[in-house]
């Protein structure tokens, strides 16, 4: 495990989960292993780190697309 991609996962996380609204964590992160499976064609655990901070990261800009064209 790298401890530099686990942190970067961690802050992804954070900055995620202020625009996911409504959602509890776990639906957070049932929704991440869905795209994970539409983006790379693996489940949760197997997808590697890298590709899971760019599944967080597409869904976090997912999310703020759609909080600014609300605004």
């Amino acid at each position: 495990m790298n401890d530099n991609l686990t942190q970067e996962l961690l802050r992804g996380l954070q900055q995620l989960c202020p625009l996911a609204g409504d959602m509890r964590f776990g639906q957070i992160l049932a929704t991440l292993g869905m795209l994970g499976e539409d983006m790379v064609g693996r489940s949760l655990w197997e997808i590697a780190d890298n590709e899971l901070l760019e599944v967080v990261e597409r869904f976090r800009q997912d999310l703020d697309r759609r909080v600014t064209n609300v605004a």
